[in-house]
């Protein structure tokens, strides 16, 4: 595990930068510096931080949304910038949210370690440099890392598509940004799914990509039992309760951001489904759920010799991510108790977002057939 010095650069920065007749960091206006600005959550969030100075700190693509860009990489010593515009960010910055992140399983565990675990520590090495509040966005999933280990992700062959690298990354960054010192509230969201209202999303998430599989008949079945709990929270929800923190001063904390005992059921989830299909006039074959242990007992020794390399590989890849989006008991969550944030944490408030995200996917596949 890495270790990040106090000052690594010996910088005098928050005392000796700022104007010494102002307050090192004024209340009101903030100025936020804000990673994975182009992301699934930071495209989000830019809009609920629209009563804030934000400074966008980019690696590969600028935000689609107005704010100030600044080229750097959260890889490299002093965020990717040289020892002045590193001083001068320190000094204009006074809150920091890490929303950077590394999802894609395939990517590789170096690269998963290198944003996740390097960055998150170089990140948290900034703010504290800086003498701010830091709000680092980790997943929910940390605590169940030994299930989704034992799952599947430890075996070579699948290693590839296995969450588990990720889950882990996460966990050490978790453990990197704690190391680095500093004021830190840790965000904990679960599934990030399209905006509760719209089902809007910047790009598909895992569980819009098991949704796409039903609706287009994909899948010979569900690798999981009906009951297990499929947590999911809205990018919305997401957004506002980490503004929401914000607002409140960023105190250090840990907040699980998920549905835990209000998640929908997998039997639920699939039926929201179909019926939201039916709905629309597109036919959702019946679908079967098998446990997974029944899966690997039954299913694979029966048909794997018979059966093409790509089912083979897609059988796969379902049973690793099904390690993830099923859960034989909830997440833990602490939704309800973030400011603002608690009329979002219930059954029928997990089902109506789950539904707009649904419609959104019907809405943009049969809008892509009339324009072909």
């Amino acid at each position: 595990m890495p270790t990040y010095p106090e000052n690594p650069n010996n910088l005098e920065i928050t005392a000796s930068s700022r104007n010494p007749t102002e307050p090192p960091h004024p209340a009101r206006p903030q100025t936020v510096l804000l990673t994975g600005a182009s992301g699934v959550l930071g495209t989000a969030l830019l809009p609920y931080l629209s009563h804030y100075r934000v400074i966008a700190l980019t690696h590969r693509r600028p935000p689609s949304r107005s704010a100030e860009v600044l080229a750097g990489d959260v890889t490299r010593p002093r965020l990717g910038l040289d020892v002045a515009p590193y001083r001068r960010l320190c000094a204009r910055t006074d809150a920091v949210v890490h929303a950077a992140g590394m999802v894609a399983f395939g990517s590789g565990r170096a690269s998963m370690h290198a944003v996740n675990v390097e960055g998150a520590g170089r990140v948290a090495r900034f703010a504290a440099d800086a003498g701010v509040p830091m709000i680092h966005v980790s997943t929910a999933y940390v605590a169940r890392y030994r299930e989704i280990l034992a799952a599947g992700g430890n075996r070579a062959e699948r290693a590839g598509n296995s969450p588990a690298d990720y889950v882990a990354s996460k966990t050490a960054g978790e453990e990197a940004v704690a190391a680095a010192g500093g004021k830190v509230t840790v965000v904990r969201p679960s599934i990030i799914i399209g905006d509760s209202v719209t089902g809007e999303i910047a790009e598909p998430q895992g569980l819009h990509i098991f949704a796409q599989q039903v609706l287009r008949n994909r899948l010979p079945f569900v690798p999981s039992d009906p009951a297990s709990y499929v947590d999911f929270v809205p990018q919305d929800v997401v957004a506002r309760a980490i503004v929401s923190l914000l607002d409140d001063g960023a105190h250090p904390a840990e907040h699980w951001l998920s549905g835990g005992a209000h998640a929908l059921t997998c039997d639920r989830l699939v039926q929201v489904i179909v019926e939201e299909a039916a709905e629309a006039g597109i036919a959702v074959r019946p679908l079967r759920v098998l446990a997974p242990d029944v899966v690997e007992r039954l299913v694979r020794p029966a048909f794997f010799d018979v059966v093409p390399e790509w089912a083979q590989t897609r059988l796969d890849r379902l049973l690793d991510m099904s390690s993830v989006l099923f859960n034989e008991k909830p997440l833990p969550s602490s939704l309800a108790d973030v400011p603002g944030i608690g009329t979002a944490a219930g059954v029928r408030a997990n089902e109506d977002a789950w539904r707009a995200s649904v419609r959104r996917l019907i809405a943009d596949r049969l809008g892509a057939r009339a324009s072909a």
